[in-house]
């Protein structure tokens, strides 16, 4: 799947096409039966402007949940993302899923000493930043599964992020927002991805989890 790099808003505070995600964001956020769609190609979307093909979705376009699925792009991979805290460090894991079987995985120990002050939370950031660094590099398009909340809600606006990392990670997001979509999970509930990446995350800092 390719990156989107022209926006049609049908039905907005402002329609048209639009060359950027954040100027087609500010037309459809909080406008009521927004219309809207991304293409890859200039003519895509002069066709789809001129066409009748409607394809509505929620405004908070960056959390799925509630989007209708032929309204989505398809999803080449599940990737469940997590983080640990140890002894003053943050961790990260992650795993893309195919098929039920994982695909790729892969985690790693955080270096940076003010960011370990948000404890569990620095390696659940990073965590999701590093698996859509990975699909970007296999031009794939994935569903992220997550257990702390702000992973999502952070994007989508509904909480607030107040410091750097957070803000950091909130235009992290959105910058590449065509190439995932979110799926909140109960930790520790038995779901075998999310603790097998859980593991993932507590083997990076040593942390025994026979």
């Amino acid at each position: 799947m390719g990156k989107k790099n022209y926006y049609v808003v049908k039905e907005g505070s402002k329609v048209g096409i639009f060359n950027n995600w954040p100027e087609c964001q500010a037309s459809v956020k909080g406008y009521k039966g927004a219309v809207f769609k991304g293409f890859e190609t200039q003519a895509e979307a002069l066709a789809w402007q001129n066409g009748r093909e409607e394809v509505s979705v929620d405004p908070k376009v960056m959390d799925t949940t509630n989007v209708p699925l032929d309204s989505r792009d398809p999803i080449d991979f599940e990737v469940y993302t997590d983080g640990s805290y140890f002894n003053g460090k943050y961790s990260y894991g992650y795993a893309f899923i195919k098929d039920g079987e994982v695909f790729f995985e892969s985690n790693g120990v955080g270096d940076d000493l003010e960011a370990a002050k948000m404890r569990n939370v620095a390696g659940e950031l990073a965590a999701v930043q590093h698996a859509v660094e990975k699909a970007k590099t296999l031009d794939v398009r994935i569903r992220i599964y997550h257990d702390y909340s702000g992973i999502s809600l952070w994007v989508t606006g509904d909480w607030q992020a107040k410091n750097k990392f957070t803000q950091a990670y909130v235009a992290f997001m959105r910058a590449h927002h065509g190439l995932y979509e979110f799926k909140k999970v109960t930790g520790h509930s038995g779901d075998r991805f999310n603790d097998y990446v859980d593991r993932l995350a507590k083997e990076a800092l040593g942390i025994s989890t026979k």
